[in-house]
């Protein structure tokens, strides 16, 4: 039973881009633990449609994704499979380009996928194998395995739903649905692994949270469901959980050079890909630390191409003038340009520049505090943020071991 999951789930994934085509003939972090909610007023299933029928559209955005399976077996050991992205879009009249990554963690096993999309065309480099494919950009979009808009729910299937508000103008829904409902949904929706085919296949509890914020725009989804299938007579749990968080919301640009498209050039179609070439084994270890800090500090060098300096920073310089600055003793992440620095503090989630101070939990900047420098903390912060992503982490994550 354990091989035929883990076999299972890594053939669906690998090259999900090149098989769904065939098969087929939907800004901010996740709220934090400490923000404060009010409930919000009115029915809350007719808030959320309305959410639903007025939802903002960006010509621009970053998503961080990810996602992850725990399978647990009658002998108590567990099987593990993780994925993380980041898909970066930006649409014009004359064309719709994204960049995206993947990273797939399964018991060991690392698969690292870096793709870009123009004209109709995604190159892919998978494990340094590189192709191409011709897709809609919607297909786009379910490559990266985790549904990147909201579902529009039947009150017919949902259990219970909250609509709450948090301080910064976001409305947080709450949605359980209905026992002999729950199944359904997650197979259609969620479930890349096709637990259905396995006997016994139920969903025994779900939790859907999405969040829209005050121009709305929907900017995050979180889920977790838990299931069980059986096989040989071997009961198997298994948890499932998810997140896509939306940044840079029409602030985000796709840049693809002259070099990379002759590069491009040269990749081979999907259906010639020398399938002996493919192979799980990555440049560099990927799986995680102990601790999120020690997994992010590795992979700031591993996936992102940092440097740890003498000082114990971690830097990445982009030509004489900017540079990106991590400094863990301290809590911060520095953007500099030439003279200027900009520096956000994770765990008193305040950004600083020169005399200007914004403290993002309290709402509140100093008197020296000008728009324009205001508006660039939250765009460095925004950075930082994305680098979590990048990483296959969140703000969260790294603010909660920081207290």
């Amino acid at each position: 039973m354990k091989k035929l999951l883990k076999v299972a789930i890594i053939s669906t994934l690998l090259l999900y881009g090149c098989t769904n085509k065939k098969q087929q003939q939907s800004v901010s972090s996740t709220t934090k633990e400490e923000t404060k909610l009010t409930k919000h007023t009115g029915d809350a299933f007719a808030s959320y449609i309305e959410s639903l029928n007025n939802i903002n559209s960006a010509s621009s955005y970053s998503a961080g994704i990810n996602s992850a399976y725990t399978m647990g077996y009658s002998d108590d050991t567990k099987d593990i499979f993780e994925f993380d992205g980041v898909l970066e879009t930006e649409k014009t009249d004359a064309d719709t380009k994204a960049h995206l990554t993947q990273n797939i963690e399964s018991n060991g096993g690392t698969f690292n996928i870096e793709g870009y999309y123009y004209g109709g065309r995604l190159y892919n480099n998978y494990n340094d194998v590189k192709y191409y494919e011709d897709m809609d950009y919607t297909e786009v979009e379910k490559i990266m395995l985790v549904p990147l808009q909201p579902y529009a729910f039947d009150e017919k299937i949902i259990d219970s739903i909250q609509a709450e508000d948090d301080s910064n103008g976001n409305v947080i829904y709450t949605i359980q649905l209905k026992a002999d409902q729950a199944s359904t949904l997650f197979s259609d929706r969620y479930d890349t692994y096709g637990l259905k085919q396995y006997d016994d296949y139920q969903v025994t509890s779900n939790k859907i949270v999405d969040t829209f914020d005050e121009d709305g725009y929907f900017i995050s989804e979180t889920t977790e469901f838990n299931a069980s299938v059986s096989s040989s007579g071997q009961k198997v749990s298994i948890k499932y959980t998810s997140s896509v968080n939306y940044l840079k919301l029409n602030n985000t640009s796709v840049s693809i050079s002259k070099d990379q498209k002759k590069e491009m050039k040269e990749y081979v179609y999907f259906e010639d890909i020398d399938t002996s070439s493919l192979s799980s084994d990555s440049q560099y270890d990927d799986t995680e630390e102990k601790t999120v800090t020690d997994t992010f500090k590795k992979r700031l060098v591993n996936r992102l191409g940092y440097e740890k300096a003498n000082d114990g920073s971690y830097q990445q310089s982009f030509n004489e003038s900017e540079a990106y600055i991590i400094d863990f003793k301290n809590y911060t992440f520095t953007y500099t340009k030439y003279s200027i620095r900009y520096t956000y503090n994770w765990k008193g989630d305040i950004s600083t520049m020169g005399s200007c101070t914004l403290n993002y939990q309290e709402d509140k900047k100093s008197s020296s505090c000008e728009e324009s420098t205001v508006e660039m903390m939250k765009t460095v912060k925004q950075y930082f943020e994305m680098e979590l992503y990048y990483c296959g982490l969140s703000l969260d994550d790294l603010q909660k071991e920081a207290k």
